[in-house]
């Protein structure tokens, strides 16, 4: 199994997140799902996020209609968190050399999330979108490393979903796969404005060690939304699937995976202070605290009170730990990043400065 590390770190120069709304609780979202859809639906939904675990969550949508369109839009809160990157960098927009992107909930399909935002920031140069949910962090990381390196100026990259409006609130539309996208999935946005390491001086803190790897190769998707050339035919709503026991057989193992490539390092567990997972779920902490043989608040648990965000979780969950001022000078964070689709981890090493 072939592991890419990227060959340069990277300063952090500002990270900020951008969260819809005020939070949901389990309560109304169910209400809400039970005069649409009736009891026996929402006693269902209950059941799953009472095994899920999560409590709350920002969502885009309306719930007060069976379907909504986003609002804000993924633009608008990609937007809202790049412009809070580049202030906390204290960078402006001109001065980026590349704006990246990744998500799996496009504003639309062409042009990419990144051409929207480039429009709305007047941003004239180059940018590009990865079409990927919970790992996009990790392949992001591996370009802007190589960029750096090579142009000496910042890159941004944004990450960013509006998963929840995939949604029907309509009995016909609506099965236990689709009752656990509704209990599960939060939307959130989050940018960070990445540096070539020889301009360390004043960032947040350095990333390391950026890897990434996959197992999926022959192996059917763990989890994907429809709505591609494939299935243009069914003239029906686009929706995630869930192979939930092909993800109960192979997830835990892309977290160990993770592990074993930074220990090929040189890194231990007892170096980080804090251990930041994708969080598909309001008991990761527990679970891999349990694991790993370490105590459970070592372990950063946002989904508990986001919701799974995607191809944003990693980023919002950094941001809000470095902005928390928790973080003392020298302090490591292991990023586990994991993604259903076709299996594939990626993460880094961050320390504070």
């Amino acid at each position: 199994m072939a592991v890419k590390f990227a060959k340069h770190s990277l300063c952090l120069k500002g990270i900020a997140h951008a969260l819809p709304h005020t939070n949901i609780s389990n309560e109304l979202l169910l209400e809400k799902l039970k005069y649409q859809c009736g009891l026996l639906t929402a006693r269902k939904a209950k059941a799953i996020a009472r095994r899920i675990g999560i409590q709350g969550r920002h969502l885009t949508r309306n719930l007060d209609t069976a379907t909504s369109t986003p609002s804000p839009t993924s633009i608008e809160l990609s937007v809202q968190a790049l412009k809070g990157a580049l202030a906390a960098a204290n960078v402006e927009m001109e001065q980026l050399d590349y704006l990246l992107s990744h998500t799996c909930t496009p504003h639309t399909q062409v042009p990419p999330n990144a051409a929207w935002i480039a429009d709305k920031q007047a941003y004239h140069g180059p940018y590009l979108e990865l079409r990927q949910a919970c790992t996009g962090f990790a392949n992001g990381l591996q370009i802007a490393s190589a960029f750096c390196a090579v142009n000496q100026q910042p890159v941004a990259i944004v990450g960013c979903e509006t998963g929840s409006v995939f949604f029907d609130m309509d009995n016909r539309f609506i099965d236990t796969e689709q009752l656990v996208n509704y209990v599960q999935m939060g939307d959130g946005a989050a940018a960070v404005v990445l540096a070539p390491i020889e301009q360390a001086n004043g960032a947040s803190g350095i990333i390391s060690d950026i890897y990434l790897g996959h197992i999926g190769v022959g192996k059917d998707a763990g989890f994907y939304l429809d709505g591609g050339s494939n299935d243009v035919a069914n003239k029906q709503m686009a929706r995630f699937h869930h192979n939930t026991a092909a993800v109960r057989k192979q997830g835990s193992q892309l977290f160990e995976l993770g592990l074993a490539a930074l220990q090929s390092h040189g890194h231990h567990l007892d170096d980080f202070r804090f251990i930041l997972p994708h969080q598909a779920n309001g008991h990761i902490d527990t679970l891999l605290a349990e694991a790993l043989s370490i105590e459970p608040s070592r372990v950063i648990n946002d989904a508990k009170w986001l919701g799974n965000l995607g191809s944003a979780a990693i980023w919002v969950s950094l941001s809000r730990l470095i902005n928390s001022g928790v973080l003392e000078t020298g302090d490591k964070v292991m990023i586990l990043g994991a993604e259903a689709t076709k299996y594939l981890y990626g993460g880094f090493v961050y320390q504070h400065s």
